[in-house]
């Protein structure tokens, strides 16, 4: 698969999808937080459109997984994908590695068989 370049808005969102994910801060998060916790580390704010994009891109790409809330706004959440990136971003940022719990992906691995009986090889 080839690698495709981030922005830097894109690397900023799931750096800061990361840092709330050691906060405890689990779930969708609403796009307009994420966006303000942003324009809160930058000189200049955002440009809306752009942000909308590449939140729309990265979804496009696997990494984060876009829902609707009641009220219809946009909310966003990491991804197996996107956590791994996440993580990737957030160990260059910090020098830190994600202390993030793992979330359980319901996949089952070589040694797990339909049954779940051990005794079935």
């Amino acid at each position: 698969m080839k690698k495709q370049r981030l922005s830097l808005n894109q690397k900023d969102t799931l750096f800061v999808l990361a840092l709330l994910e050691t906060k405890g801060i689990t779930g969708p998060i609403p796009t307009t937080k994420v966006k303000q916790l942003i324009d809160q580390a930058r000189l200049s704010p955002l440009d809306p459109s752009n942000y909308r994009k590449g939140i729309h891109t990265l979804a496009k790409r696997g990494l984060v997984e876009t829902v609707r809330a009641h009220d219809l706004s946009l909310a966003i959440s990491l991804t197996r994908l996107g956590r791994h990136d996440a993580a990737r971003i957030y160990r260059d940022r910090t020098g830190n590695e994600l202390d993030a719990m793992p979330a359980d992906d319901q996949q089952l691995t070589i040694f797990d068989t339909a049954r779940g009986n051990d005794n079935d090889i």
